[in-house]
């Protein structure tokens, strides 16, 4: 039982959620719709494109639905946005992203958290997730998903939670990290159905993937991508924590460090907590965040030490930062304009924040223009009906060519693994994924007796190129 002044707390944040909370995501809903639909720009050029490249063409090869590294559950879920273009994929995205903040606010209501309110705008302007959201990656659908699967926790539907959460890995391979934690918690509560039915997401796309497409039923293990040892390198275990700000802005680092202390730190000042507080949010917290420290300090599972990742876990880290303004506040409850005063900070903060980081994407960049040039040379020169050899996604997607359609497109692996090129195919060389993705240098490609340089664009720092396209003809 919370004392008498924070009962009074959580009364006056339920009134004033139950005022303004719903026409708050009501505008939100309206801002991130809009921003989605006249942006031109593209957040993600890399990871976000394949995953929409793989959901928009996953009707025309079934296979991609199973595809390892695609994500299945996102590929399947996405799928009829991306039918529509790129906007219909963000479309999806932002609508996971204000449905991860409607079920944030609704787990802090129902764990009776003060300032339950502020789940939502804390959420939906964290840093990180508010640029995610505006893209084609796979992070916006975990969070919804976690958070769908804690919500039916705290609302008492155990088997239905453990159904959610058995999928959580085939929307992004963390989900094996997060499930453990599920169980402890099944186990505990002696849900003993719910814990056993953890596995069954797995257990159906493990047939699904045997019977249909890989014909190996432990294709998840064995064709996992992230597997083995470093692959892009290594950096500081403290990595994450020195990005604070680009990843959830000053106010939530802070209320969530306050958050972590309340857990750790128990005094008479301390707020109780449950134990599927305890387990599914602080714990799902720790779990993923220490997990993708150790990884990047260590290069591995393919840590590329990517800030976006975190945006998978920022629904816990605004409910453990609630607990942090529980705290901060509690010995201050009688005094209302002091407290009206911290939350008006924390929601401007995180907003100013937000988008000093994240300017909507309203114009291509440097990088995407010239890609547009490129497609402009290569249909002026009558190439765009070639069969194509390619590094860079914005390629295929600029082009508007199907990626896995080997008639169409081959990614530039076929420059090494297959000497006899097609001929009148053409080789789009780019200067970053050429040598760092497929270990094919400037010189290397020159060197090639088959290819005749027909095309050649830069763009330029000063008196030295920073990103140079290449196009050649197989003679």
């Amino acid at each position: 039982m919370l004392p008498l002044a924070n009962q009074h707390i959580g009364t006056s944040a339920h009134l004033v959620a139950s005022k303004y909370i719903r026409p708050f995501f009501a505008l939100a809903f309206v801002w991130l719709v809009v921003v989605a639909l006249v942006s031109d720009g593209i957040f993600d050029t890399g990871d976000g494109i394949l995953h929409y490249q793989m959901a928009r063409w996953s009707w025309k090869h079934p296979e991609l639905l199973l595809h390892h590294w695609g994500k299945p559950v996102f590929t399947l879920l996405c799928s009829p946005f991306a039918q529509a273009g790129y906007k219909g994929a963000i479309l999806f995205n932002v609508f996971c992203h204000l449905g991860a903040a409607w079920l944030t606010w609704r787990i802090a209501e129902r764990m009776k958290l003060p300032f339950a309110f502020l789940a939502g705008p804390l959420l939906l302007f964290a840093p990180i997730s508010y640029g995610v959201a505006q893209s084609g990656l796979t992070e916006p659908l975990f969070a919804f998903t976690l958070m769908l699967g804690i919500y039916f926790v705290v609302a008492g539907r155990n088997v239905v939670a453990a159904c959610v959460i058995s999928l959580l890995p085939f929307v992004r391979t963390e989900g094996f990290l997060l499930a453990p934690l599920f169980a402890i918690f099944f186990l505990i509560r002696k849900e003993y159905l719910a814990m056993f039915l953890l596995a069954s997401g797995t257990v159906l796309y493990s047939l699904a993937g045997g019977l249909f497409v890989h014909h190996d039923f432990l294709w998840v293990l064995n064709q996992n991508p992230y597997r083995g040892e470093e692959m892009y390198g290594h950096g500081t275990l403290l990595h994450f924590i020195d990005k604070n700000e680009f990843i959830f802005g000053w106010s939530l680092t802070a209320l969530v460090a306050i958050g972590l202390c309340s857990l750790f730190f128990r005094s008479k000042m301390t707020p109780p907590h449950s134990l599927a507080e305890i387990i599914l949010v602080f714990g799902c917290l720790i779990v993923f965040f220490t997990a993708h420290s150790i990884f990047w300090w260590k290069g591995l599972c393919g840590s590329l030490g990517l800030l976006r990742v975190m945006a998978c876990i920022m629904p816990c880290a605004v409910l453990v930062g609630l607990r942090g303004l529980q705290l901060l506040t509690r010995p201050y409850s009688k005094y209302k304009v002091a407290i009206s005063l911290t939350l008006f900070i924390a929601i401007i903060t995180t907003m100013y924040n937000n988008f000093r980081l994240h300017d909507i994407v309203l114009n291509p960049d440097d990088q995407q223009e010239s890609i547009a040039n490129l497609v402009s040379s290569i249909r002026e020169s009558k190439l765009e009906t070639r069969m194509i050899y390619y590094g860079h996604p914005l390629v295929t997607h600029f082009l508007d060519k199907d990626p896995f359609d080997q008639q169409q497109c081959i990614e530039m692996w076929g420059l090494r693994e297959n000497p006899s090129l097609k001929k009148s195919a053409i080789v789009i060389w780019d200067s970053h994924f050429g040598p760092q993705q497929y270990d094919i240098s400037e010189d290397q490609l020159k060197a090639m007796p088959q290819l005749r340089e027909v095309i050649r664009l830069s763009i330029s720092n000063g008196a030295n190129p920073k990103f140079t396209w290449i196009v050649c003809e197989v003679e």
